[in-house]
């Protein structure tokens, strides 16, 4: 929606709606997870609550884990590890396939890249979850 009507905001421009319009004073530090985890009377503590709760499956708390880490096994880390070739997002490569394009300059796959609209192969559900459909 952004994009179609030219409201699309860049980095250096979020960050000062939110301070301005959240009236937000510590710094913002790039990344939504270090944010989280270096904002005063929330990071660790809420992060200890749900790794401790027993009603958390361990498969969400391994996976919660593994992303807050940064070692989800996407094809950015496979291929730091040596498992797989390419570090292009599979996700994007098949919808470019689906609709005959070249699958040449895919985005890196990392869990940042997955979770957000520049997906090509996730974008209709991201999009969808970030307006609660």
């Amino acid at each position: 929606m952004a994009l179609q009507h030219g409201t699309w905001m860049d980095e250096e421009g979020f960050k000062k709606t939110c301070i301005r319009e959240k009236g937000i004073q510590q710094p913002l530090y790039g990344t939504w997870v270090a944010d989280f985890m270096l904002r005063q009377d929330a990071e660790r503590f809420m992060l200890g609550n749900y790794l401790s709760d027993k009603k958390i499956p361990w498969q969400r708390k391994r996976r919660f884990g593994m992303a807050v880490a940064g070692n989800m096994p996407t094809a950015s880390f496979l291929t730091k590890i040596g498992k797989i070739q390419s570090a292009g997002c599979r996700l994007c490569r098949i919808a470019r396939e689906a609709r005959g394009e070249s699958t040449d300059g895919l985005a890196d796959e990392t869990h940042r890249h997955i979770n957000s609209a520049g997906c090509e192969g996730m974008a209709t559900t991201v999009t969808a979850a970030h307006h609660s459909i």
